[in-house]
């Protein structure tokens, strides 16, 4: 039972749930709620369990090509049954989408079009050319305006969707960079697939050089001050990092899993936001 249990909650990947939780609640602070509310940790609740049963839903899907590229995570290695993730799916998405209605109409609706988003994303869009880095993308930024929506207004929640959607959207293609191995027995049609790693490498820099420049646009404008611009600073110098790295060893990104050392980045941009609102 014990070891069932564990292998269910790899399954969600609690620091990207974590992370969503959090970004909700960074959401909420952009709109003013500076306190953790009770309407903002169910929110935030409801965001962690969608993030979950998208997550598990994501392996069940891709069974076959991550015991090629993910051989270590709980379905390919045998550690739960299949069925046992598609009912753990269905519960997760399930209590999101009840939690979200329960808070609102319209954290509700935010709720459905995730849980169809990330549906669409598994069974359609994710082994396609671009937009299912960018349908992942979307439903990672819409985590700040969901939780600025608890208090009944968007607030700056802009700041940080665009800056996810930025990050998000230069990961997920390195993450295709990363996997070209299992995706190209699978007949995928990835980014780098399809064009080549070098021109993945070359839509990775484009993206976050934009982000750069862009995370310094509301210390800029004088919404954000000194804590924020060097907190930003030090997102800067990860992206210079990832880019020197991914220049290094772009024919060879299985083996440096870059798309992890990222999610540092997260949060790094998280705590900027909080700074910056103070």
């Amino acid at each position: 039972m014990i070891p069932t249990l564990s292998a269910l909650f790899q399954l969600s990947r609690p620091l990207n749930c974590l992370i969503t939780a959090l970004s909700v609640y960074v959401g909420a602070f952009t709109a003013g709620l500076h306190d953790l509310t009770a309407p903002t940790f169910w929110a935030a609740l409801a965001a962690a369990f969608i993030t979950a049963a998208g997550n598990a839903f994501n392996d069940i899907i891709d069974l076959e090509i991550d015991r090629i590229n993910r051989p270590d995570r709980p379905l390919p290695a045998g550690h739960i049954s299949k069925h046992a993730a598609q009912i753990t799916a269905f519960i997760l998405a399930l209590s999101g989408l009840l939690i979200a209605a329960w808070i609102g109409q319209t954290t509700g609706l935010i709720a459905l079009v995730v849980v169809a988003g990330l549906i669409v994303y598994s069974t359609h869009l994710k082994h396609t050319v671009f937009w299912g880095n960018l349908t992942v993308s979307l439903l990672a930024a819409a985590a700040f305006p969901y939780g600025a929506l608890v208090s009944g207004t968007l607030g700056n929640a802009w700041i940080p969707a665009g800056f996810a959607c930025l990050y998000h959207l230069g990961r997920e293609i390195i993450k295709d960079m990363e996997d070209v191995g299992g995706d190209r027995l699978q007949g995928k049609r990835t980014l780098p697939l399809r064009h080549g790693l070098g021109a993945a490498a070359w839509t990775v820099t484009v993206i976050y050089l934009t982000l750069a420049l862009f995370v310094l646009f509301p210390w800029g404008i004088d919404l954000y001050g000194l804590p924020y611009l060097l907190t930003v600073g030090l997102l800067d110098l990860l992206l210079l990092y990832a880019l020197i790295v991914l220049y290094r060893h772009w024919t060879n990104m299985a083996a440096i899993r870059l798309s992890r050392v990222l999610i540092a980045g997260m949060f790094i941009g998280l705590l900027a936001i909080v700074l910056g609102e103070l």
